[in-house]
């Protein structure tokens, strides 16, 4: 993947809606980006962003740009990756976290909530573990926060307040970025392993929850009187975000004639969310994927990456 800067403004930064043409407007917002990347790169000791190979990478945007904008879809994971992972110096929550805060929630609960983020996170990031030795972890992670949120009888009206006043920040020029897409109908898929309904009404109150976006995540099961009752099974956690898990889903019919896929995450497990989309292949003649990483944690997943000012930056080899 790309490891890349700290804001999506670069993506959006050079391209006008007033274009006249939604392919040159493709091959702006494609080297706009490009541009952004490879300045950045080329000293890396004190760099924001580093591509693990200039030329492959060069490649994928020629066939971003070639293909147009008709041929593009994004895969962008949510939690700090469309949101923050600082603000002002803070570390912003994820969906799961605001509910460490929740006054609607029980001391106990909260404190529980705190204690399995403590535990298993740690896991989550272990350079030294597969994904399989991790996933039986991060299940029972899932699982027993769940059960922790909904021990507390967490009405539906509850939940609209938690995220109206949750101090969650979206990353710098993802407005700007998401009007790009919407405008030229490019479809976004958010694949977060987060909460699908914190998200819907994040993007609801940001305004960005338009026609050609799509929320694939745990949803929330409430019953008539609007309580909180489960979640939806299968759970979504960090490291079964695939494509081909939703291959028969409304985003797949969105998206089937889209064979450039631009993915945005922060984690290992995001990686792989294209899998099953379309083929990795750079030629571009099945498909190409051009992963773009945000090292909020010293990770190793991808081909371009981009670190936080006050973080060393970290050399990776990233996986074809």
């Amino acid at each position: 993947m790309i490891k890349c800067t700290t804001s999506l403004a670069a993506v959006a930064s050079s391209s006008s809606l007033s274009a006249t043409s939604a392919h040159m407007q493709c091959r702006s917002i494609v080297d706009s980006l490009f541009r952004s990347v490879l300045t950045n790169s080329k000293d890396f000791a004190s760099a924001t962003v580093h591509i693990k190979d200039i030329e492959s990478t060069r490649k994928k945007f020629d066939t971003f740009v070639s293909s147009g904008s008709g041929a593009l879809q994004v895969v962008s994971d949510f939690d700090r990756t469309i949101s923050k992972y600082k603000h002002n110096g803070v570390i912003t929550p994820t969906c799961h976290g605001i509910f460490e805060m929740d006054p609607e929630l029980t001391e106990s609960t909260k404190s529980r909530l705190t204690y399995l983020r403590d535990k298993y996170y740690p896991v989550e990031i272990d350079p030294t573990l597969s994904d399989a030795e991790k996933i039986p972890h991060m299940v029972e992670w899932w699982r027993l926060s769940h059960e922790s949120i909904v021990s507390c009888g967490l009405h539906r009206d509850a939940l609209a307040k938690t995220v109206r006043e949750c101090g969650l920040v979206l990353r710098d020029g993802v407005h700007e970025f998401a009007e790009l897409l919407r405008f030229h109908q490019i479809p976004l898929l958010i694949f977060s392993a987060g909460l699908g309904d914190v998200i819907e009404l994040l993007l609801e109150n940001f305004s960005m929850y338009t026609e050609n976006v799509r929320v694939v995540s745990n949803f929330m099961q409430f019953n008539d009187e609007g309580l909180l009752v489960g979640f939806t099974d299968p759970i979504i956690h960090s490291f079964n975000k695939t494509a081909a898990s939703i291959a028969n889903g409304d985003y797949a019919r969105l998206s089937s004639q889209r064979p450039c896929v631009l993915l945005l995450g922060d984690s290992t497990g995001d990686v792989h969310m294209a899998d099953g989309a379309t083929v990795d292949d750079p030629t571009g003649i099945s498909g190409t994927v051009l992963r773009i990483g945000f090292l909020n944690e010293a990770i190793s997943a991808f081909e371009v990456v981009s670190r936080l000012p006050h973080k060393r930056a970290l050399l990776v080899t990233f996986a074809a």
